[in-house]
């Protein structure tokens, strides 16, 4: 049943909450002093440090780096990797929504083109600040009491899974507001749909800022979308099963669904000039490493130090980082433990109120709004789990019919585009975590009605873990990120003394060998074009790419088409290069980088990794004839790091 509480602090509260930009406004600035303090070097150096210095991340830069720096004559199409096709913008992990108008302000205004990459990190790191303040009126619209959202507001962007994909340098997957944003135009939406109140401008917000994640990765396409999308239909089925009005709600959610497709998707098909080129699917879906692990809601990663007494043992994949943390996990057990005290003394005939009684959801409408959330992000944590799960170690696998993609993707195959299924538990996440500071809210007025001192107490104390958790994160996130620019100076000194005496101008494209090319995802005739690079010799590519100016023949990014990376592959067949690339290429030679160590056996990463691959190792082991047959000519040796010039139409 519904319950109201009145006392000087809930009377304080109600006071707040007629000035909720004073209590955004104290939110802020505590996440940009936590901000700050997290991120201190990067913020106070512009230009000299990055995120992250590895993995997807420094490949995120260079393609943003190399991105910024070519004249917008050229459009949205990178130059800087994959010579001579390029690759656009969109497939490229670069936050399309953000990249393309650094892109234009760098280029109008110079001055700030070194500074290109901070202000890229700047918005990512932005991202926190803007979902403090949207969870400040989502929690407060929950009628949470100040101190709690204020505190929520602040802890649980760094503890979202999405904030962990800074370490791997998923900066657009990192940026929370992508899906509180779209949340909190929902939440508005439905307040005042229930109120009777005019809701055009919500559905009109909720379409742009939808669309807008899109933009930034289009992962947010399938999570974000897939939420409204059952959100709505429960919403509507809902309405319809209580003979209340139910088809202009209906009609106004597919017409917002038919905007979200038309307006990323399809307006991808537009502007990408290759999308027929592209592969239908993708490979890695539905793979273990990239599915959402149930065990992980219990399992924190080791920066966390307040374990939950019940966790698996094996470590956590970043793609399955779930952890609800230690305010909910702990929180859950409270309840549970009270609720069966609660239970005990109602059978003696005492009858203590320490927790609220779920009002019925006619009554209250965020329980009704949370309900329908949490069961709307059901069918996407379904389809995190895969279409199979294995169980007793891989001895038994349970095939996951309740899964959605199961059947789409009995229609189609580009259902598998979305192969990084661990993604879809966020919705997940934030349901529960929303919906336990709810009740968190509730019990708190609880504790204060009646007065009960401990258990006041004992909610403060469930509130700190969330700001120990906080800490532990911020703390994870200050030593492990902030890594020096490698794509500037002083990190690319020994590359300029080794490359910087050429006249750059003279050579089209840099072939660094050995070879990778990342990127293709489907094979032909069994053959996989695919080549993951050693990161360390990744990094110097990117590096080379820098300070020279030239665009790499290697590359690094999603979705190619196929036809691509084996134009590419035949530059080392011993008759040379097929005609239709030596067709791209001009009349200019290319300038070629060589460490010999991966071939003298100081280095056997490319042998370890292709050592079930025969074709691929063979093209890997051909890299010295080639430089023969080829009659290269070398410019410069040390150690084992050598330069050549080839001129390939020779």
């Amino acid at each position: 049943m519904a319950f109201t509480v009145s006392s000087p602090a809930g009377r304080r509260s109600a006071g707040w909450g007629q000035r909720p930009w004073v209590l955004g406004l104290v939110a802020g600035l505590a996440q940009l002093l936590v901000l700050g303090r997290t991120f201190r070097q990067l913020l106070l150096h512009p230009g000299q440090y990055l995120i992250i210095d590895h993995y997807d991340g420094i490949k995120s830069y260079f393609s943003v780096a190399s991105f910024l720096r070519q004249p917008l004559s050229q459009g949205a199409l990178i130059h800087g990797h994959n010579y001579p096709f390029g690759e656009y913008v969109y497939y490229t992990d670069t936050s399309p929504l953000v990249s393309i108008p650094l892109h234009v302000l760098v280029q109008l205004v110079p001055a700030l083109a070194p500074y290109g990459l901070y202000l890229y990190d700047g918005f990512t790191l932005a991202g926190l600040v803007l979902s403090t303040l949207l969870l400040v009126s989502m929690l407060r619209r929950l009628a949470l009491p100040v101190w709690l959202a204020l505190v929520l507001a602040v802890a649980l962007p760094w503890l979202s899974p999405q904030t962990f994909r800074l370490n791997v340098g998923h900066m657009s997957l990192a940026y929370t507001p992508a899906v509180l944003l779209p949340l909190w135009l929902l939440q508005g939406l439905f307040r005042a749909g229930r109120a009777g109140q005019p809701t055009g401008r919500w559905w009109v917000g909720l379409g742009l800022a939808t669309t807008a994640a899109a933009w930034l990765h289009f992962y947010y396409l399938g999570i974000v979308g897939g939420w409204l999308a059952f959100f709505f239909g429960l919403w509507a089925g809902r309405e319809a099963l209580a003979h209340r009005p139910w088809r202009a709600l209906a009609g106004r959610a597919a017409a917002l669904l038919a905007w979200l497709l038309a307006s990323t998707y399809g307006l991808l098909q537009v502007l990408d000039k290759r999308h027929a080129e592209r592969p239908v699917g993708s490979g890695g879906y539905d793979w273990i490493e990239w599915k959402f692990q149930f065990g992980t809601l219990f399992r924190g990663h080791d920066f966390y130090k307040i374990r939950f007494f019940l966790e698996r043992t094996a470590g956590v994949p970043y793609e399955s980082t779930a952890y609800l943390g230690a305010f909910v996990l702990y929180g859950l057990v409270v309840v549970g433990v009270l609720a069966w005290v609660m239970r005990q003394r109602r059978r003696q005939g005492i009858a203590p109120q320490w927790l609220p009684a779920l009002p019925s959801a006619a009554a209250d409408a965020n329980r009704d709004f949370l309900g329908l959330l949490l069961l709307a992000a059901v069918p996407l944590a379904l389809a995190a789990l895969g279409e199979t799960i294995d169980i007793d170690n891989g001895g038994y696998v349970l095939h996951n019919y309740l899964n959605p993609f199961v059947w789409v993707h009995k229609v189609t195959e580009r259902i598998t585009q979305f192969r990084a299924l661990g993604r879809f538990i966020w919705p997940f996440w934030w349901a529960v975590v929303l919906g336990f500071a709810w009740y968190a809210g509730q019990a708190w007025r609880v504790a204060q009605a009646r007065p009960v001192r401990w258990l006041q107490g004992l909610w403060v104390v469930l509130a700190s873990l969330a700001v120990v958790d906080m800490l532990h994160a911020t703390h994870h996130y200050k030593t492990i990120t902030q890594r020096p620019n490698l794509l500037a100076p002083p990190a690319t000194a020994d590359v300029s003394a080794l490359v910087g005496w050429l006249d750059h101008s003279r050579y089209q494209a840099l072939l660094t060998l050995p070879y990778y090319h990342v990127g293709s995802e489907n094979t032909e005739q069994g053959f996989s074009y695919t080549v993951d690079p050693d990161d360390p010799l990744c990094n110097r590519t990117y590096q080379l790419g820098m300070v020279t100016g030239l665009p790499l023949m290697a590359h690094k990014a999603t979705r190619t088409p196929n036809y691509q990376a084996r134009e590419l592959a035949t530059m080392f067949r011993p008759e040379g290069p097929e005609p239709s690339l030596l067709a791209r290429l001009d009349n200019r030679p290319i300038l070629v980088y060589l460490d010999s160590a991966y071939y003298s056996g100081a280095n056997n990463y490319y042998r370890d990794l292709l050592k079930d691959r025969p074709e691929a190792l063979a093209l890997f082991n051909r890299v010295p004839a080639f430089i023969q047959e080829q009659h290269m000519r070398r410019l410069r040796h040390e150690g084992s790091i050598s330069l050549y010039e080839w001129q390939p139409k020779k």
